[in-house]
């Protein structure tokens, strides 16, 4: 899709009034991620209440709407080397408090000697957003809920 088209979308009452809520997120994940363990912080950005909402093709089009402006606010604006930490928790908690059954996946992988850490999304079970499944390069630590 083509960055025009993207920019359009946002401007769409609905999309970007998602986008904002999204956003607003974004902002507090700094300050809270310092302050909370974990396991807190993700039950915050969760809420109450049935996970049994679906997905049709038009929201999951959004939804890597959603990805790509987070992607570009992180790595094109603020210069964000490793945004996906981030990123997945903004998203987990926008898609879990419409009642979508997302999880959020933290993992770790050696390369080279050094440990590397990757957190993405699961939605029935698969990877959501992302271009590649992360789990066959990353050992899952943490998997909420």
């Amino acid at each position: 899709m083509s960055r025009r088209k993207k920019i359009l979308l946002l401007l769409r009452p609905s999309n970007g009034s998602a986008a904002l809520r999204i956003l607003v997120v974004l902002i507090s994940v700094p300050l809270r991620l310092y302050r909370h363990p974990l396991p807190d912080l993700l039950r915050s950005f969760d809420r109450e209440g049935n996970k049994d909402g679906v997905l049709s093709g038009d929201d999951r089009a959004r939804a890597e709407l959603y990805r790509d402006l987070l992607n570009f606010i992180l790595v094109g604006c603020l210069k964000v080397k490793r945004p996906c930490l981030f990123r997945s928790i903004a998203l987990f908690s926008y898609y879990r408090r419409r009642g979508i059954p997302v999880q959020i996946v933290y993992g770790i992988r050696n390369n080279g000697g050094l440990l590397e850490g990757h957190s993405w999304l699961l939605l029935d079970g698969a990877p959501f957003l992302e271009a590649a499944d992360p789990s066959g390069i990353y050992s899952s630590l943490y998997i909420y809920p």
